[in-house]
């Protein structure tokens, strides 16, 4: 038989295009973009963040396919809120706090800009998703639903978030030591520097990612990761970026939440 959501022919219980059970009608099973409502106003089952977590770090990209085509797995919403929100917390809260703490230095915290950077994170997601979905599509070899590549972009932001935490601790680490030291070190040179590196293994890592679920060849996704990469890290991003940080949305919700 054919698969009631994409089409395509059945092999086994779950169809190998988009992972929609075989036994499922069309009605009981939502994998279009207004199935995103679903997902956001639905309880989510147990997440196991801590056991997908060290699964990403040890072995990201066999993790991303095996979850984004695992009909089961369906708390990436959650896991993606708790990798951003970790990160962002890191980064503008614990580290801040933790470095004034330590060297009395004045508290430098900014919880604003985790609310900031949520919502450009999230908004820009919304905006990116879909146009990627349908270049992706048009290019890749292997058919797939809206739904089936949400998840995998919602994971890969979080695998990112993972990372830039990582990222984050090493840094915090090095300046540590380098405070200990009497401040031999170009502080600016080594983040730079490490984010560089992080830039570089999230390239690579949704190349290779992209390639396998869509069928791409090397070039054509190692093309469509630069572009998108080009798109979000210069044009949407920031542009977002601006706007909140110009509205005081940030502040706003802030001050609002005490």
């Amino acid at each position: 038989g054919l698969c009631t959501n994409c089409g395509t022919a059945l092999a086994g219980p779950f169809c190998s295009g988009c992972g929609t059970p075989a036994n499922s009608s069309a009605k009981s099973h939502g994998e279009g973009w207004g199935a995103l409502t679903s997902e956001f106003v639905s309880r989510p089952k147990s997440d196991g963040i801590l056991a997908v977590t060290i699964s990403f770090l040890r072995h990201p990209i066999q993790t991303i396919l095996r979850l984004t085509d695992d009909p089961a797995y369906q708390s990436h919403w959650s896991f993606l809120t708790a990798c951003v929100g970790a990160q962002l917390t890191l980064v503008y809260v614990a580290l801040p706090r933790l470095y004034s703490a330590l060297f009395g230095m004045p508290d430098a915290a900014n919880s604003s800009a985790v609310i900031t950077n949520e919502i450009v994170q999230y908004v820009g997601m919304a905006i990116l998703t879909p146009i990627q979905f349908y270049v992706c599509r048009a290019l890749g070899s292997i058919r797939r639903t809206p739904m089936s590549y949400v998840k995998l972009c919602v994971l890969s932001v979080s695998y990112g978030s993972l990372l830039s935490i990582s990222i984050a601790l090493i840094y915090f680490a090095i300046v540590l030591a380098d405070k200990k030291a009497g401040s031999i070190l170009e502080l600016d040179e080594v983040w730079q520097a490490l984010a560089l590196v992080t830039m570089a293994a999230v390239l690579t890592f949704v190349t290779a990612t992209h390639r396998r679920f869509w069928g791409m060849s090397w070039p054509i996704a190692t093309a469509v990761t630069i572009g998108a990469a080009a798109m979000s890290w210069l044009v949407v991003y920031p542009g977002l970026q601006a706007l909140v940080e110009q509205a005081k949305i940030g502040e706003t919700i802030g001050n609002l939440l005490g």
